[in-house]
This record gives C-alpha cells, structure tokens and sequence, in this order.
C-alpha cells in the first residue's frame, strides 16, 4: 500500500451486515469490501439488530435454513467479539447521549437506533480519523445515508453508490 493511500474506518449498519449472510441486492459489491476493509466494526446495537433480524428472516420469512442460520449468527457473533465489541463506544442510556440521539431522531424522522449509529461515528471511538480518513458509514438504508450525510458522516449507501476508494 502506498503512504499516500487512506486508510479510513468502515462502521456497518444492521441493513448491511445482514447482506453478508442473505442474498439480497448489493450482497455480492458488500461482501468484496467487507473482506477488503482491514478497520470494521460494528454498534452494539447494531450487532443485537442484526441478529434480530436474521432471527425473523430464519424462522418466520423462512429464507435461510437452520444450517444457513446458524453459520450466520456464528460469524455475525465471532466477527463482533473479535472486532467490536472490545471498541469503546458512547453510552446511550448517559442523558446526554440519549439527549443528542432522540435530537437527531427527530430532525431527521429516524429511529433511536439509527441515531445512536450517527453519533456513534460522529462522537465514538474512531471519531478523531479525519479527511480521507475519516469513518465511513456503511448502509443499505438511503433515509439513514441522507441523514448521516447532512450530520457530516462519510457515508457509502451500498444499494445506490460505487465503495469509497
């Protein structure tokens, strides 16, 4: 890699990690960057939501077998044990946090979970990486990219738009 070359960090939200396990639209251009990104990770909400969601995908869309479910959840897990859940990250329940978040939610008509991704990249651990180095939000969800990107987070919407380079 040359010097001049930025590294950034890539934070993945809950519609994007899902595409790592399930076949959907923009799984194949996701899953080569996933695997080319040396700094990721993951919200805590995130990972929870995650899991949820390929729960209801499993047993109630039925589009994943029990194999399919069971590896996806395992490496969904191993994934975040391994890169995330260690980073420290702003606490939700502080007022403060909570303040901001329900702020955010409410300028940009979002859920609280997706707020908190917000201002976990705005305000978290890898926050200080700037320029071309600056944290890169990862969704498949446009009304999040939109409101990341007026909140001035770097923001790659995976069904819409090339990977960052």
């Amino acid at each position: 890699m040359a010097l001049s070359q930025a590294v950034w960090a890539s934070c993945f939200d809950a519609s994007a990690l899902v595409k790592l396990y399930v076949n959907e639209q923009g799984s194949c251009v996701l899953r080569r960057y996933f695997h080319s990104q040396p700094n990721k990770y993951t919200t805590p909400f995130c990972f929870f939501e995650t899991l949820t969601i390929l729960k209801m995908i499993h047993f109630y869309r039925k589009a994943l077998s029990a194999e399919e479910y069971h590896e996806a959840t395992f490496g969904l897990t191993a994934w975040f044990g391994a890169f995330s859940e260690s980073l420290p990250d702003i606490k939700l329940t502080e007022p403060q946090a909570l303040h901001r978040a329900l702020e955010l939610a409410g300028k940009h008509t979002l859920d609280l979970s997706d707020a908190f991704q917000i201002l976990s990249v705005k305000a978290g651990y890898y926050s200080p990486l700037v320029g071309g180095s600056q944290t890169v939000l990862v969704t498949a969800d446009r009304n999040l990219a939109d409101a990341a990107r007026a909140e001035g987070v770097r923001v790659w919407n995976l069904i819409s738009e090339p990977p960052p380079a």
